[in-house]
């Protein structure tokens, strides 16, 4: 798996909030989580009962994650669901709903399924530099051509920032993983920086 833990705070790949999500459904704990990534898919529509909620899609270089939001969530952060953003989703990672017992059966509940649940929603560009505390690279070994050297160093150079840069290399072949610290380089974190990671096909961690 590829996420980070500050101060409880796991941040990790879009492509990973599924797995994070069955882990603490299978040890029953609850865990404050975040994502960042592209919406690619807004669809706003109404329940039964006509209250307006929406499916958004949002996507990173690993893969694809869907939210639904309902009611007052809906309300609060639906005005970032908008095609194209680059966006930070912080949220937590509990039970879907709440199981009362029923105090005339012997049976126990069911347990509720865990969900990421959103608390706050962001723009990508404008999270500030003291509220992102790093940004962790993904690279693997079989990407590492002259070329490709070249064209990670000019993106970093490009969008200088006070944003600590670890970067994680990973060989496919021999299954060993060697992480780094940059200490001649730190970056910001902005919506073309993202573009840019998932042009070059480079996975990314947002560390809070």
């Amino acid at each position: 798996q590829y996420q980070f833990e500050l101060d409880t705070f796991t941040t990790c790949q879009v492509s990973e909030l599924d797995n994070l999500v069955s882990e603490c459904e299978a040890k029953k704990v609850k865990q404050k989580a975040a994502i960042a990534g592209f919406i690619t898919s807004v669809q706003q529509m109404t329940t039964k009962t006509g209250r307006p909620w929406s499916k958004t899609v949002i996507e990173d270089k690993g893969g694809s994650y869907e939210l639904a939001l309902f009611g007052k969530d809906h309300e609060a952060f639906m005005n970032y669901m908008t095609l194209h953003n680059a966006i930070f989703i912080e949220g937590m990672i509990e039970e879907k709903y709440f199981v009362k017992p029923d105090p005339k059966s012997t049976e126990k509940p069911k347990p509720s399924p865990y969900a990421f649940k959103v608390k706050n929603v962001m723009l990508l560009g404008n999270v500030s530099d003291t509220y992102i505390k790093g940004l962790s690279l993904k690279i693997t070994t079989p990407q590492l051509t002259p070329e490709f050297r070249d064209q990670l160093v000019k993106m970093i150079k490009s969008n200088k920032g006070n944003v600590l840069l670890t970067m994680s290399l990973y060989d496919p072949v021999k299954k060993w993983n060697i992480d780094f610290l940059s200490r001649k380089f730190r970056v910001a974190v902005t919506a073309q920086l993202i573009e840019e990671l998932e042009r070059m096909r480079i996975g990314y961690a947002v560390l809070k």
